[in-house]
């Protein structure tokens, strides 16, 4: 049995349609050119000589002079340790005088020499 369409239909045979084939075109890469250097001239030779140069002397300068603030900040503190030391020898003897000049102490040793204490010699005295 056919089938009614291809009876409707005339045996046709399908179009072939020629295929385009395209080429890839090759990609155009800029050319690189090889650079030639370029020479310094004197004067520019001469100024990096004197950025350099400028360089160097301003690397030692803070050098000594980071010694230098060094240097001060501990002879700075040793001042400071040897004026701490003398306060602290200063309240010591002061403490001591407070001792050595109590009324107590200068009562026992005025009798212990056989000295008599009168009242009306007695004089107070403050700093």
């Amino acid at each position: 049995m056919d089938s009614t369409v291809r009876k409707i239909q005339p045996n046709i045979a399908p179009e072939i349609t020629p295929e385009i084939v395209t080429q890839a075109k090759p990609i155009e890469l800029p050319q690189i050119s090889v650079k030639q250097k370029v020479r310094y001239s004197t004067f520019e030779k001469a100024m990096a000589c004197v950025i350099a140069v400028t360089a160097v002397i301003m690397m030692v300068m803070l050098v000594h002079t980071t010694v230098s603030v060094s240097a001060s900040q501990r002879q700075l503190q040793d001042v400071q340790t040897s004026i701490t030391k003398v306060k602290t020898t200063n309240m010591d003897l002061q403490q001591e005088i407070g001792e050595l000049s109590s009324s107590d102490r200068l009562a026992a040793f005025a009798k212990k020499n056989g000295l008599t204490f009168k009242e009306a010699n007695v004089r107070n005295v403050t700093k």
